[in-house]
């Protein structure tokens, strides 16, 4: 491969690069439900951003053996008629393989006051979430040994959840101790008063534009969004504007909550047309249309056999081949019932239920990108579980920018300076270091390059989420014309000129694999670039059409 000019970074952080959809996600409290339940009613919350200076993180890690890898944390300051009452801070801990979110109240002396689980997405070990485990961290602080089966009694059978949390709450004590010292603490703002989310000076600067980052949990997995902005206030704007579109897609289109638009279609359908909302409609229609192309190797009716297979809730499991054969008559795009006039979508087969897993991530990073940009950012990169990235920039009035115009920031690119190789600084402005994960090896790059603006990328792997039967793996991937979990290729990485065809291409390269091998050359011709890696440790194989959307960079040694 071709040395190229310089080398890049990694844009997100290695323990995301692999990241996809959780398994069963058990969400027992949003967040209003657990400020209520560990501040109680009535109480007034102000949002405080907090950044960890990297010389704070050091003395942390070096003191307390705990790593502490998001760059900024929301402190939630409840207060009732202008009286202190605590601190709360909603953490992730990765208990055996997926994070637990959990919210943690301190009182205004620094002591625990509650802990509450917010989501949980392992199989085992959500005895966590009970109150007689809970109530054992009360009263600790950060002086406090936090220790599980030494001042905290262990879970029978939820070791590693167990630990998790005391590890969340050992952090939680250190950070208030950090952030707000004893002799420090104060009575928040006065009632009425806007306080802007406290946002770093800028990791870089280009003219009058400063680069920011934050890490928030949207979709059920971490998401990073890194955008260019003029202002503090601009790049705060922008932040929210990104997140919350997220949320709002989550709403819409999310199978692990029964509020959303998709679980009221998924329980309505069957009976009687389902009214959807315009996004829902666009989003299906194109669905049935990929379905079409791709002669079923990509359908949102997979929902039944993701069930059958225990990947929506419980234990992952091999399905006996009645329930198989069951699931499988209930699959097929053929049996919607799409009704363009009355914007409606009906089920012609009892039992019937849609999936848009392998869609939703890719169509929500572009949604995301260019609500940012439209309040505020000059160039963003939203990435979402590591899985999906869109990055776009205000270079211009282009239809994919969204036709948005340049804001009154001096200067808009920039030369590659020498010595910074691994920092989007040194690149042109909208354009992204990105790395792809090595299947083999998820937390080293297999290798680097730059994905410019109104790009998009998406990864999905046979290697993320698995399970054995009798010394045999079988992937959370599956055939929608099988029924039967992918096998063939570890991983599949593309590029594409939008967040939506570039995840849906992910999936048909991995079913057309398993099936077909040879079918995989003729699908890279609707690629603008493709990475895959075969299963048993065969070689790597990339195609790249379009130069001027990514260039490739070795990794570094």
């Amino acid at each position: 491969m071709k040395r190229a000019d310089h080398l890049v970074w990694l844009a997100a952080p290695a323990a995301l690069a692999a990241a996809s959809v959780p398994a069963a996600a058990h969400v027992y409290l949003t967040e209003s439900q657990a400020l209520a339940a560990v501040l109680g009613e009535f109480v007034s919350v102000q949002r405080e951003q907090k950044i960890l200076s990297d010389a704070q993180r050091r003395k942390l890690e070096e003191s307390s053996g705990l790593r502490f890898p998001e760059p900024s944390y929301t402190f939630l300051v409840g207060t009732r008629q202008g009286k202190l009452i605590g601190y709360a801070l909603v953490l992730d801990e990765i208990g055996k393989s997926e994070p637990i979110t959990f919210m943690v109240a301190m009182g205004p002396e620094g002591k625990v006051t509650e802990v509450a689980v917010m989501v949980f997405r392992e199989s085992r070990g959500g005895e966590v979430k009970e109150k007689r485990f809970l109530r054992q961290f009360r009263g600790k602080t950060a002086g406090d040994p936090i220790r599980i089966n030494q001042d905290i009694l262990n879970y029978t059978g939820a070791t590693l959840s167990s630990k998790a949390l005391a590890r969340g709450v050992k952090r939680a004590v250190l950070l208030l101790d950090v952030f707000y010292p004893r002799e420090a603490r104060r009575q928040p703002a006065p009632s009425g008063r806007v306080l802007l989310p406290a946002l770093p000076a800028g990791i870089a600067t280009a003219g009058d534009a400063a680069l920011y980052r934050q890490i928030r949990y949207r979709m059920g997995t971490l998401c990073q969004m890194r955008l260019w902005a003029c202002t503090h206030e601009e790049a705060a704007r922008a932040f929210a504007a990104g997140f919350a579109e997220l949320a709002r897609i989550d709403q819409v289109f999310s199978n692990y909550r029964d509020d959303s638009e998709l679980g009221r279609v998924n329980r309505e359908a069957g009976y009687a047309p389902a009214k959807v909302s315009p996004e829902f409609w666009d989003l299906t229609r194109y669905a049935v249309r990929q379905w079409r192309h791709s002669g079923g190797s990509f359908d949102i009716t997979v929902g039944p056999l993701a069930k059958a297979w225990g990947f929506w809730q419980g234990t992952p499991r091999m399905p006996a081949s009645s329930q198989l054969a069951e699931a499988q008559s209930r699959v097929g795009s053929d049996k919607l019932g799409l009704d363009p006039r009355a914007s409606t979508i009906s089920f012609r087969q009892p039992g019937m239920e849609l999936d848009f897993g392998g869609l939703a991530k890719g169509y929500a990073v572009q949604r995301a990108a260019l609500c940012a940009l439209k309040h505020g950012a000059i160039a963003t990169l939203v990435n979402l579980g590591g899985s999906s990235l869109y990055a776009t920039a205000a270079l211009g009035t282009g239809e994919r920018s969204g036709g948005v115009a340049p804001t009154s920031c001096r200067r808009f690119s920039r030369t590659p300076a020498r010595g910074r190789r691994y920092d989007e600084s040194a690149l042109p402005l909208g354009a992204w270091p990105v790395a792809v994960a090595a299947p083999r090896n998820p937390a080293m790059p297999a290798l680097y390059l730059i994905l410019e603006s109104d790009w998009a990328i998406s990864t999905s792997g046979t290697y993320e989420q698995q399970f054995q039967v009798d010394g045999r793996a079988f992937s959370h991937l599956l055939n929608p014309r099988s029924g039967w979990p992918v096998e063939g290729l570890r991983s599949a990485t593309v590029v594409a000129r939008s967040g939506r065809r570039s995840e849906v291409l992910t999936k048909r390269l991995l079913v057309s694999a398993s099936e077909e091998p040879r079918a995989v050359r003729k699908m890279l011709n609707g690629c603008d670039w493709v990475l895959l890696e075969a299963a048993h440790d065969q070689p790597l194989f990339s195609q790249q059409n379009f130069r001027r959307s990514s260039v490739l960079v070795p990794a570094p040694d």
